[in-house]
């Protein structure tokens, strides 16, 4: 006689036996160490949702990148440990045959071998590099930085998928940039620790990221498809994003605001007066705060240069590489460990401090690092991928442009949150930052749903014909 009660397979039976384990451990865990146990938790939740959906793994990735000052255990920073599950998920689906049709190196062989070949040059510089470790610590850290750009291809399919990295990277700016504001600097001291910091953990990265999400948030405040709560929301968030760049009192950060000021006139499309009419606003702003409301030392910060606190002397040393090895740099990942190795040169050096330390600071220029480090040839290959990146925003808007205007603003204001980080990378060392390799890899991605959907309408027509 049959049972009466049908037994589970083994395979679900073993599934719920282990669920049930881990759920006992975790508990044993929280009554020890319950920030651990939420920690584990998450941990959980998210490589679930990466694995279950790849578009909103990358989202969260994104997000994590403004969330550098969270508590980290060693070197893994939560923004890694997101790198590394996303990478895991991709292969996974390429593995199980998931994968889009779409192939990242077919559609963009030069972007590919470029990124190959930045990668490839890299390796090679440890032949010659006096520090091996530091160096292969360095490629450690561009790699799955290279890996977002044929995610990102592969993750970001539909518009749903664009909005929610790109929402995303807005919420993560308003969050940092509201930190900000509960940290303003203090209104007797100039030092570095009195600079708002917000979520990001160092003032000029602050001022980079919340620029970004300035830029993005004025692409969703002026696509009129969206909901009317979306724009709204974007359109609070580009004066709170503003003021977080104030408040950084980064002098990097206001030559970016500037520079996208000025490039947002000439790349805006049809939103040329709307984006410059906001960034005089956000100018105005600024003005006002550093002449009516700033302390006396903030604006003394901003209106002297006084060698960028020590960073014309750290791009003194750096240019003194690029001019001693040119073509192949002192070897990836080096330069902190090799800067004392050239201060005595010609040339005065007042900071000496910042290389003869325990901790010997970066170039403060990511461009100057990449050259110093990998020379002209690894500088080259890197600023290829950055162009092709901005090249992929531009055309994608092109597309959009006869067809959907709010992803045109989207992508004009992808555009435009790139360039500006671009320049104000050029007085911060941020060649490893998730968010730039994020945004780098939004290009290329943004391209493909272009194309794609303009082969889509092609069809249709074609077939309603």
């Amino acid at each position: 006689m049959p049972p009466l009660v049908k037994r589970a397979p083994n395979g679900v039976r073993l599934l719920v036996t282990a669920a049930f384990a881990a759920a006992a451990a975790l508990g044993a865990v929280a009554a020890v160490q319950p920030l651990i146990a939420v920690g584990i938790a998450a941990a959980v939740i998210f490589a679930y949702l990466v694995f279950a959906d790849l578009a909103l793994g990358f989202a969260t990735l994104a997000f994590l990148s403004f969330l550098d000052t969270l508590p980290t255990s060693g070197a893994l920073s939560l923004a890694k440990a997101a790198g590394l599950l996303l990478a895991l998920a991709w292969l996974a689906q390429f593995a199980a045959g998931k994968a889009d049709k779409r192939d990242f190196m077919t559609e963009y062989p030069h972007l590919t071998w470029a990124l190959i070949a930045f990668f490839g040059w890299g390796v090679l510089t440890l032949l010659w590099a006096p520090h091996s470790a530091a160096g292969i610590t360095a490629l450690s850290r561009y790699a799955p930085n290279i890996l977002l750009l044929p995610i990102a291809y592969t993750a970001v399919r539909t518009r749903r998928d664009l909005a929610l990295v790109l929402g995303a990277i807005v919420f993560g700016a308003v969050l940092a940039a509201s930190f900000g504001l509960l940290q303003p600097p203090e209104s007797g001291l100039i030092e570095e620790s009195s600079r708002a910091t917000g979520t990001v953990g160092d003032p000029n990265e602050l001022a980079a990221f919340v620029l970004v999400g300035l830029a993005l948030a004025a692409g969703f405040a002026l696509g009129r498809g969206h909901s009317p709560l979306v724009r709204l929301g974007a359109a609070l968030a580009v004066p709170l994003c503003a003021a977080g760049i104030f408040l950084s009192l980064s002098r990097g950060g206001l030559v970016a605001l500037g520079a996208v000021l000025i490039a947002g006139t000439v790349f805006a499309g049809r939103w040329r007066l709307a984006v410059t009419a906001i960034l005089l606003a956000v100018a105005i702003g600024g003005a006002f705060y550093f002449t009516a409301l700033a302390p006396l030392p903030a604006r003394e910060r901003i209106s002297t240069a006084n060698g960028g606190t020590g960073r014309s002397d750290l791009w003194k040393v750096g240019l003194r590489m690029v001019r001693t090895d040119p073509v192949g740099g002192v070897g990836v990942g080096n330069f902190p460990d090799v800067s004392a190795d050239y201060v005595l040169q010609p040339g005065a050096i007042t900071r000496a401090d910042l290389i003869f330390s325990s901790a010997p600071k970066v170039t403060h220029n990511t461009y100057l690092e990449i050259a110093a480090e990998m020379g002209l040839v690894g500088l080259l290959l890197f600023l290829s991928v950055v162009a092709s990146s901005l090249a992929c925003a531009l055309r994608a808007a092109r597309i959009w442009a006869s067809t959907d205007t709010t992803m045109e603003a989207l992508a004009r204001g992808v555009f435009l949150g790139m360039l500006g980080m671009l320049v104000a990378d050029f007085f911060i060392s941020d060649m490893y930052t998730k968010l730039l390799w994020v945004m780098l890899a939004i290009g290329p991605a943004m391209l493909g749903l272009a194309r794609s959907e303009e082969r889509d309408k092609g069809l249709s027509l074609a077939t309603s014909s």
